[in-house]
């Protein structure tokens, strides 16, 4: 993990006060306070919490089962209904704009357009997001030094790491609800598009070597029975007619699977469910092709647009410096029972302090473990106690 360049925190125990050793704390450590430190595009490293790459994945799961709930609604049922209506005029605007300027395709590039509208609407939040995901991920090697110390003691190692992001100033779940927010916006332009294509507006709205943005779906012809099942050898719709809608899923599967290598962080093996996520990366890019062989070739055409925009956004976020991550400044890591001091020695009046947070706890340990000393030391033991005394 790249050091974050910053100054002046005491680190002890593991490199952290919220990964410390039992010790006790000296009268004055001297240290020198300093305010958040600000990284840029940190290193995605192994998933600290799978939350944010499931959150990812459920998002990429609503996009497509969306799509195959919305091509049975009609444009004015359920409560996204004011979304996807809003959504459709601006895609009908758009594309009568650019019929007014004799602009080729129409429909498709309208598509392409409001696709682009959408994900810059929703960057705020996109970027909210991976800033998040992050900051949880740059300390996962902190974490996996808590978890190596307390083994399989859980309550301890939760104790641990919420000490943990407490002084990181990191929150694991301010990531969650800017992911599902996004997902009514593109749920209601899924029912946007598929409403154009039930007023049979994309009837006759090619692109490029695509005939119809409405096929090869149709009220007769529904889900994949353009495609399957093989009569002679051939589609029942034939290969000439079925070839240009194989396109868009084709390339839908290459770029999901793109996507995934640039964007998604390395599964940790030791993970307990690492073969789930490998699945997962496996046969999520499989589904969303298949659910593009079962709708209009215009949603497939938006499936394309965005997961290309998606990546482009989260190469800008993660690699590229556009993601803003604010984390305190823990210090390098050190290994267990190390302490360190650095910065420039403070004055009386900025002598350390511990928190109360983590006075009580070494207090609660200090108290447990006197407690267990003389329920096993007996009578004779607190004989001896009390002539010490």
């Amino acid at each position: 993990m790249q050091n974050l360049r910053s100054r002046g925190q005491l680190h002890a125990g593991w490199g952290t006060p919220a990964c410390r050793a039992p010790v006790s704390i000296p009268a004055r450590i001297a240290v020198a306070a300093r305010p958040p430190t600000r990284v840029h595009a940190l290193p995605v490293g192994d998933v600290a919490h799978d939350l944010h790459a499931h959150i990812q994945t459920a998002f990429d799961l609503a996009d497509a089962a969306a799509a195959a709930a919305s091509s049975s609604s009609s444009s004015d049922g359920g409560f996204l209904a004011p979304v996807s209506n809003s959504l459709e005029t601006v895609l009908k605007t758009i594309q009568e704009q650019l019929d007014r300027f004799h602009v080729p395709y129409s429909y498709g590039y309208s598509i392409l357009i409001l696709t682009a509208i959408v994900k810059l609407v929703t960057l705020p939040l996109t970027k909210k997001q991976v800033e998040s995901s992050m900051a949880v991920q740059s300390l996962k090697p902190r974490i996996d030094m808590i978890k190596a110390r307390y083994g399989d003691d859980q309550k301890k190692i939760k104790r641990e790491t919420d000490f943990l992001y407490q002084q990181a100033g990191v929150n694991p779940l301010a990531g969650c609800l800017p992911s599902l927010g996004t997902i009514p916006i593109f749920i209601g332009l899924y029912r946007s598009l598929t409403n154009v294509a039930t007023e049979g507006l994309l009837d006759t709205q090619g692109f490029y070597w695509i005939p119809s943005l409405a096929g090869p779906t149709s009220i007769s012809v529904r889900g994949t029975e353009w495609l399957f099942p093989f009569q002679d050898g051939a589609p029942p719709i034939g290969w000439q007619a079925a070839s240009p809608y194989l396109v868009l899923p084709v390339l839908l599967i290459i770029c999901q699977y793109i996507s995934s290598s640039v964007i998604s962080p390395p599964i940790d093996p030791n993970a307990e469910n690492a073969n789930t996520q490998r699945a997962l990366y496996a046969f999520l890019p499989l589904m969303i092709g298949w659910f593009a062989l079962n709708v209009p070739s215009g949603l497939g055409l938006y499936y394309l647009s965005n997961t290309v925009m998606t990546t482009l956004i989260q190469v800008w976020l993660r690699k590229l410096g556009g993601a803003d991550v604010q984390i305190n400044e823990l210090g390098p890591i050190t290994k267990v029972g190390t302490a360190r001091r650095m910065g420039s020695v403070a004055t009386d009046d900025e002598a350390w302090s511990p928190s109360a947070a983590y006075t009580a706890a070494l207090e609660a340990d200090a108290a447990a473990a006197a407690a267990a000393a003389a329920a096993g030391a007996g009578p004779a033991g607190m004989v001896q106690q009390q002539q010490q005394a």
